[in-house]
């Protein structure tokens, strides 16, 4: 399916981004190692919630969905998985999540496999898979070393186990099983990147009061976790999503017009709220209000070195954002963005050099100057972030922008079109009339 982009004049209208995906997850998660009742508000419906909700279910939650609220009851620990095989999709997090959990069932001598879609079975996880095998679980790889499927047996008694850094998502998996394991656990953890997920993580488990401590010694963070805790199921509504309204809030900055984006609250652990300073930093016209962000755009950019190491999620945009900037704009230290649903340093240099940026491109990052756009046909390689960015490179290209695999922007933004299109954007699926 493509998108088809065309320049777009002006932008007005008052708009609310999606819920957040990392904090629908988390909260979804949770809910389904609790006993009793929890219900989750304005959760975020889209292709990698519905994945984590499916494995929730397989892990023996009863999930009921009215609109936006689920409502989890679960009989607590151990889980009583039914099943012989646990499919998560492709979301990450999900993934990751779910492998600690699998030493937390019944029967957990019986081997289980854990098995995803292509796109995240192209995604490392070794060094999660080594650190688990340190922690009570036997893991074996069912086709390739380092990648799904696998299987998966033995109970998560805890102990003494370092990760790598790479990814917050292996160490908030460990976050948040170890305190159910049977005994008490230390993780070391080398380099730790996109440090705002991981504390998102550690806020919730302090808002269960789970005991931990955590300490840093240079580029090593060490947690050391209690074990035999239990979660108490909760009621709680999930704010919007930073990481979705990154696309608006560009789009809003680089056009003319006014755009009023309600629901974000900047007091929330989300890391990706920091694009809202780059911008500022960078000249352009937001004012913030009680979880309203009010956007006049169109004004003079200038270009900024970023250092992207806790938001590798913002790079695709922040890529756009530098074409429009006068002068350079550098992305670095965010290597880590070449491992999620594709290469993204990649994908958004080839994409938006089509479209006559000049970028050149750096193993941690990228260097971008200020660039006249035109419309191309670019790919989105099957990535939601690539996909959204690239239609903003549109939005401010002369002529015609045609971006493949726009179906994928339901992982994340599944109303992402037609809330584009409720502020004026001039966006549309190609034959949208036939489909």
């Amino acid at each position: 399916m493509n998108l088809i982009v065309k320049k777009t004049s002006i932008l007005r209208g008052e708009v609310i981004p999606p819920s957040s995906k990392s904090q629908s997850i988390r909260a979804i998660i949770l809910a389904s190692l609790c006993q009793g009742e929890s219900i989750v508000k304005n959760v975020l419906l889209s292709d990698d919630t519905r994945d984590a909700i499916k494995v929730c279910r397989n892990l023996g939650a009863k999930i009921s969905e009215s609109d936006n609220t689920l409502v989890i009851n679960n009989h607590g620990l151990p889980l009583r998985i039914k099943i012989a095989e646990i499919q998560s999709g492709n979301s990450g997090i999900t993934t990751h999540f779910v492998m600690p959990l699998l030493g937390l069932r019944e029967n957990s001598n019986q081997p289980i496999i854990l098995n995803c879609n292509e796109q995240m079975r192209a995604r490392p996880i070794k060094s999660l898979v080594d650190a688990l095998g340190n922690l009570g679980l036997n893991i074996k790889y069912l086709k390739n070393e380092n990648t799904l499927p696998i299987s998966i047996s033995g109970k998560l008694i805890g102990g003494k186990t370092y990760i790598d850094g790479i990814t917050s998502q292996y160490l908030s998996a460990l976050l948040l099983a170890l305190p159910c394991a049977l005994g008490d656990s230390e993780i070391k953890v080398i380099n730790l990147q996109e440090r705002p997920y991981a504390n998102m993580t550690l806020c919730w488990l302090k808002d269960q009061g789970i005991q931990y401590q955590h300490e840093t010694k240079g580029n090593i963070d060490v947690f050391m976790i209690k074990g035999k805790q239990k979660y108490a199921n909760f009621s709680g509504t999930i704010s919007s999503d930073f990481s979705s309204a990154s696309y608006l809030i560009a789009a809003s900055v680089l056009i003319p017009g006014e755009v009023i984006l309600k629901g974000l609250d900047m007091t929330d652990p989300q890391g990706d709220k920091r694009l809202v300073n780059i911008l500022q930093e960078m000249g352009a016209d937001i004012a913030i209000y009680s979880k309203q962000l009010h956007i006049r755009g169109g004004k003079m950019l200038s270009g900024i070195k970023i250092n992207a190491n806790d938001i590798p999620d913002l790079l695709p945009t922040l890529a756009v954002i530098g074409t429009y900037a006068s002068g350079i704009t550098e992305i670095y230290n965010t290597a880590h963005a070449r491992i999620k649903e594709t290469d993204r340093i990649r994908s958004m240099a080839n994409g938006l050099s089509r479209m006559g940026a000049k970028i050149l491109e750096q193993d941690d990052g990228m260097i971008i100057h200020k660039s006249a756009l035109q419309g191309a046909m670019v790919k989105g390689c099957g990535d939601h972030r690539t996909v959204m960015a690239l239609s903003i490179a549109g939005m401010i290209a002369d002529g015609t922008t045609i971006i493949d695999d726009s179906e994928s922007i339901n992982k994340t933004f599944p109303t992402f079109i037609n809330t584009m299109q409720s502020i004026g954007a001039r966006i549309e699926v190609e034959n949208a009339s036939s489909t």
